[in-house]
C-alpha cells in the first residue's frame, strides 16, 4: 500500500507555480523601481542603476519563460505518423 501524497490543500508544487509566476513579476518591478529611483533613495550612480535595472528585468523575463514551458506546456500531435 502506497502513501497518499496527493492530498487535496497541501499541493507544493501548486504553491510553488504561484510563487515562480509572482517572483516573475516582481523582478521586473524591482527593475523599474531602480531605473527611476534618484540619488536619495538608491546612492549609485544613475548608469549603474540603468545597468542594474535592465538586468533585473531582463531575468523576470527569463523567469516567466521558464515557468511559462514547465507550467504551461503544450502538447502537439506527433507528426511523424
Amino acid at each position: 500500500m502506497q502513501p497518499n501524497t496527493n492530498r487535496s490543500g497541501s499541493n507544493p508544487e501548486k504553491y510553488l507555480k504561484y510563487f515562480t509566476l509572482f517572483m516573475c513579476l516582481v523582478y521586473p518591478m524591482l527593475g523599474l523601481f531602480i531605473m527611476l529611483s534618484d540619488e536619495t533613495q538608491i546612492a549609485l550612480p544613475q548608469n549603474y542603476k540603468t545597468i542594474l535595472g535592465i538586468m533585473l528585468m531582463a531575468y523576470g523575463a527569463l523567469r516567466f519563460y521558464r515557468a511559462y514551458k514547465k507550467y504551461f506546456p503544450k502538447d502537439y500531435p506527433d507528426e511523424n505518423r
